[in-house]
């Protein structure tokens, strides 16, 4: 009897979280833009990137994003950032929505100079916001602003699967 009692217990405690993990959804995001490194001057990139997230709220997704910025004066200048982040919606069901999005990770950096090319890496972070526009309950498209660090800011615009 009592480990009747003991299973029961555990089976209501667990059902919860296994009824919600089954709501959870899975999104990827394409992205396109135009990124600026804060240097002397401002040098100019532009921002592909794609991110796959998995929801943990209603409201809340995490996951990572993986973004190249490629100077299109300079084929052998480029910038790859590596990071994971969190996203705060805050209307997810509404036909448009702002977000806050932040993440840290890693920062890799090429450039070319007359003596060969060099390569840096730093920490990186980012955080900023948007909106979103749901087409459908699947589909999405929205724009947004970033500033992170290696020092730069960005504005991109993005299509967005959800499944």
């Amino acid at each position: 009897m009592r480990r009747h009692t003991v299973v029961a217990f555990g089976v209501a405690l667990l059902l919860p979280v296994a009824v919600s993990a089954q709501d959870r959804r899975w999104l990827a995001e394409a992205s396109v833009g135009w990124a600026g490194l804060v240097d002397d001057a401002t040098k100019n990139y532009l921002l592909t990137g794609g991110t796959v997230r998995r929801d943990v709220s209603p409201r809340v997704s995490i996951g990572p994003e993986f973004v190249i910025m490629s100077n299109p004066n300079s084929l052998r200048d480029r910038i790859v950032m590596f990071t994971g982040n969190v996203v705060f919606d805050s209307a997810p069901d509404a036909r448009v929505s702002a977000f806050a999005v932040g993440g840290v990770g890693m920062f890799w950096g090429r450039e070319q100079f007359p003596d060969g090319p060099y390569w840096s890496s730093d920490p990186a972070f980012t955080a900023g916001g948007g909106l979103r526009a749901n087409l459908t309950k699947s589909v999405a498209v929205g724009g947004e602003y970033r500033i992170g660090w290696e020092l730069h800011q960005r504005v991109s615009g993005f299509a967005r699967v959800r499944w």
